[in-house]
């Protein structure tokens, strides 16, 4: 047995001052009077403070690089203490750069839980429910802040992207590690959680893009140019100027008309996806799961020399699990694609953000000048590529994806490139997996081609080519 794993089976005796807490979160943090730092577990019945001075008392968890307690009891000592008090622990200052060179690659119990005020680039702003999530970054590294501002809440109006903010808060990560054998992976999703959003502060606005001069070697020679036409139309518009008044507003009429009723059925059809996709989540996306339970309950009534039997039960319960992870992708598929913006890439970012598991890992770029594709193939490609990320991630294991959107001349392919643990293609079929036929089913629907190279230890690299405008 490993000493973590032996420290974690006593009860571990602590005190110290509380440095963290906020409603709803399930946690405390703590600083020792050993000046270590500590996640404790926070019960029902807790009611300490920032500032507080207190007893913990409960079982170490497990780990090389994180102090965490499993709370029993929690005593609050003496009363409040301001966090700005002498005897409280202070924010440490520290940049970006420092602080990810102090936990990587593995993490570290000397800066898990400490509570720590740096600066960066505000890259992203992403709303939630509940809360609103900011990446904030410097070079090559991004942290993820999240503050209790819910989706109907107003940011402050010099809160965009691009400012750069100052934010205090208590370290944390996700760290992947084996205890008995010893060894490190790798840490996740690295944040600094604040107390409240009076803990991040825009301390430079976003710059303005510089305006370009009025008067413009070009600009003048075009209002030259107008001023020339709008003479010479005028000597050929007195004649004519009633009928031209008179075609003009009919196209008018018919280009509002036109557009409106495009508006009009773009929304319906928009309306409709969502509604199909509620109704198939809320409707036979139960059933299937029903299905495949009762299924599973229907093999435990099976004498043990029913084989052939169980057999074909555990092929239809398969069979099911594939219909409800290809309905899953195509109702993810109608949200998007219903939620999602008009541009094919910007689509592929939009549904990116939000697979919270992608970031750090997934890398979409386009080659070449993109063209219009029609939603319906949008969301066709959507879903393929979901489905090809989705295989390099789990079955491939891999680090990094790579999808590169390339538009040619009336071709478009789409590339996804991983640095996983590749596969021999020609045993595709008895792997037990339907999503290499799944892909080529729907890439040969929009009339395209779909390719494989894979290695073992080498990657897999998929190309689908598909016609377009």
């Amino acid at each position: 047995m490993t000493l973590p794993i032996f420290l974690a089976a006593a009860l571990t005796n602590l005190t110290g001052i509380i440095t963290f807490e906020r409603e709803g979160l399930p946690f405390y943090f703590m600083t020792d009077d050993a000046g270590a730092y500590w996640r404790l577990e926070r019960r029902t019945n807790d009611t300490a403070r920032i500032g507080d001075r207190v007893s913990a008392r409960g079982r170490r968890e497990p780990s090389f690089v994180k102090n965490r307690l499993e709370t029993l009891s929690l005593t609050v000592l003496n009363g409040d203490c301001p966090r700005s008090a002498g005897d409280c622990p202070q924010a440490r200052e520290v940049t970006i750069p420092e602080l990810f060179e102090g936990i990587l690659p593995y993490g570290s119990a000397a800066w898990y839980g400490g509570l720590f005020t740096t600066e960066g680039l505000l890259r992203d702003i992403n709303r939630r429910q509940t809360t609103t999530q900011l990446l904030v970054g410097e070079g090559d590294h991004n942290l993820q802040v999240e503050i209790p501002w819910a989706l109907e809440d107003a940011l402050p109006a010099n809160l965009v992207q691009g400012a750069t903010v100052r934010v205090t808060g208590i370290l944390a990560y996700t760290s992947i590690e084996d205890y008995e054998a010893e060894r490190f992976a790798r840490i996740e999703n690295v944040e600094l959680i604040p107390v409240s959003g009076d803990d991040v502060k825009v301390i430079r606005r976003a710059p303005e893009p510089p305006k370009p001069p009025f008067w413009t070697g070009k600009r003048v020679a075009s209002i030259l140019g107008i001023a020339g036409a709008v003479v010479l139309l005028l000597f050929v518009w007195i004649a004519t100027l009633r009928r031209m008044v008179q075609k003009r507003t009919r196209e008018l009429a018919d280009s509002i008309r036109q557009r409106e009723t495009t508006r009009i059925e773009a929304d319906a059809a928009r309306r409709e996806r969502l509604r199909l996709a509620a109704d198939l989540h809320d409707g036979f996306q139960q059933y299937l799961a029903g299905a495949m339970f009762r299924l599973k309950a229907a093999r435990n009534y099976l004498p043990k020399d029913a084989v052939q039997c169980r057999e074909q039960l555990e092929k239809v319960q398969d069979a099911l699990q594939h219909t409800q992870a290809g309905l899953r992708s195509t109702l993810w598929a109608m949200n998007e694609e219903s939620e999602g913006p008009e541009s094919l890439m910007a689509l592929f970012g939009f549904a990116a953000r939000r697979m919270a598991h992608w970031e750090g890992k997934v890398d979409i770029r386009t080659e070449g000048t993109e063209r219009s594709v029609a939603r319906k193939s949008a969301g066709t490609l959507l879903l393929i590529m979901q489905e090809a990320v989705g295989n390099a991630l789990k079955h491939g294991q891999a680090e990094h994806v790579r999808v590169r959107l390339s538009f040619g001349v009336g071709l478009l392919t789409m590339s996804v490139i991983d640095d996983g643990c590749g596969f021999d293609p020609a045993l595709t079929g008895e792997s037990g997996h339907y999503g290499m036929s799944s892909m080529e089913r729907r890439c040969t629907e929009l009339g395209g081609t779909m390719s494989i190279w894979s290695k073992k230890t080498l990657g897999t690299r998929l190309d689908f080519q598909i016609p377009c405008a």
